[in-house]
C-alpha cells in the first residue's frame, strides 16, 4: 500500500510538472505572438453618459443627477487636457461612470467612480485594424466619497457601522488643496474648510470593537474575544486613551502608538469622516472631494511603459498616461471643488 501511494504521488507530481511546463510554454508563445499595436492611429474620445449611476435607494433627484453629470463632464474635460488623452494616438478613450456606495457614515454629495478606459488599436494577422473594448485597461478617480476604500487608495475599513477606516501615516501637502499619502494616493479638497478626516481616539476605537463583538452572532467566540479586548484596553495607560488610535496587530486590532517593538510608524492611523467638511449650502450635485492613485515615481512607470511597448501590450497607453500625468494635471482639478 505504501508503495502504491508513493507511485501515485510520483505520477501526480510528474503530471503537475508537465501541466505547469505546458502552461509556461503557452504563456511564452502568447506573449511572443501579441498583435502589433497601431501607436500612431488617431483615436476618438467619448463620455459614456448615463443617469442610472446612482441607486434609487440613495434618494438623489433627477435634477441633482443631471447637474452632477455636468460636473462630471467638466472633470472629464479637465483630465483630458493631459497630452496623452488630448492627442488620443493609438487608442480610443472612454469615460465611464460607475456607482459607488452612497450610505457611508457622514455621506452627503453624489458619489461615483469615473473610469478612463484606453481601448488600444492593433492589427490582426489578416491586416485588419481593430481595438479592444472588453474590459480595457483603465485609470479611475472617485468623487464625493469621504471614506477612501478600494484599490484607488491605500485604506481599509476598520468598522463599517461606525465609519472607521485606516489611513497611511505618510502624508504630504504638495499644494493648496492637494494632499498625497504614501507618495501616490492623492486627495483634492477645499483647504478653507474643516479637515476632511478626524483621528479616532483609543476610547472610540475600543467602543467600536466592543459593539462589533457584542452584536456578533457567534456568541461563544465573541465572549472569548471580548475578554481579550478588555485585557488589551486595560494595558493601555489611562492618559493615552484619548490619544489617536492606530490599526495594531493584536486581537482588538487597536494600538495606542504607531510603533511596535522599537520600530516607528508601523501601523496606519484610524480615522473617521468629519461631517463638518461638507458644505451643505452647496447642492449634492457639486464635487466637493476627489481622490485617486497616481504613482509619482515616473522612472518606474517609464520602464514599465517601454516594456509594454516592446511586448505590444494593450496596457501600453494607460502607462503612457500615468507617466505623463503630473502635478500640473493634478493642480487643474482643484478649481473643480465646489466653493
Amino acid at each position: 500500500m505504501k508503495y502504491n501511494v508513493f507511485k501515485l504521488f510520483k505520477r501526480l507530481k510528474t503530471s503537475l510538472i508537465i501541466i505547469l511546463s505546458l502552461h509556461l510554454i503557452s504563456l511564452k508563445i502568447s506573449q511572443a505572438q501579441e498583435l502589433p499595436l497601431l501607436t500612431q492611429k488617431q483615436g476618438t474620445f467619448e463620455i459614456l453618459s448615463r443617469t442610472d449611476y446612482t441607486s434609487p435607494d440613495c434618494g438623489f433627484t433627477k435634477d441633482e443627477i443631471t447637474a452632477n453629470l455636468q460636473r462630471i463632464t467638466d472633470l472629464v474635460n479637465t483630465v483630458r487636457k493631459n497630452p496623452v488623452l488630448s492627442e488620443n494616438k493609438g487608442f480610443d478613450g472612454k469615460a465611464r461612470i460607475y456607482n459607488v456606495s452612497c450610505n457611508d457614515v457622514g455621506a452627503y454629495g453624489i458619489p461615483s467612480r469615473i473610469s478612463f478606459e484606453f481601448c488600444s488599436w492593433f492589427q490582426l494577422k489578416d491586416g485588419a485594424e481593430t481595438r479592444g473594448t472588453i474590459e480595457p485597461p483603465e485609470w479611475s478617480l472617485i468623487i464625493n466619497k469621504l471614506i477612501p476604500t478600494g484599490n484607488v487608495f491605500s485604506s481599509d475599513l476598520f468598522d463599517r457601522a461606525s465609519g472607521i477606516f485606516t489611513v497611511p501615516l505618510d502624508k504630504e501637502t504638495v499644494d493648496n488643496g492637494i494632499d498625497v499619502y504614501d507618495g501616490e494616493c492623492f486627495v483634492i479638497y477645499n483647504p478653507n474648510r474643516p479637515p476632511y478626516w478626524l483621528p479616532v481616539t483609543v476610547n472610540e476605537a475600543f467602543a467600536s470593537a466592543r459593539a462589533y463583538w457584542k452584536n456578533n452572532n457567534d456568541k461563544a467566540t465573541a465572549e472569548e474575544i471580548l475578554k481579550w479586548v478588555e485585557k488589551e484596553y486595560a494595558e493601555i495607560p489611562e492618559a493615552d486613551r484619548n490619544k489617536s488610535a492606530y490599526f495594531g496587530g493584536n486581537i482588538s486590532r487597536i494600538s495606542s502608538t504607531s510603533g511596535y517593538q522599537g520600530s516607528e510608524n508601523c501601523f496606519p492611523a484610524l480615522m473617521k469622516v468629519n461631517p463638518e467638511y461638507w458644505d451643505k449650502n452647496l447642492p449634492k450635485s457639486a464635487i466637493q472631494f476627489i481622490y485617486f492613485r497616481s504613482i509619482t515615481n515616473k522612472e518606474y512607470l517609464r520602464n514599465i511603459k517601454e516594456e509594454y511597448l516592446q511586448k505590444n501590450s494593450i496596457s501600453y497607453h494607460v502607462k503612457r498616461f500615468e507617466e505623463s500625468f503630473n502635478l500640473n494635471d493634478i493642480q487643474r482639478l482643484v478649481p473643480l471643488i465646489g466653493k
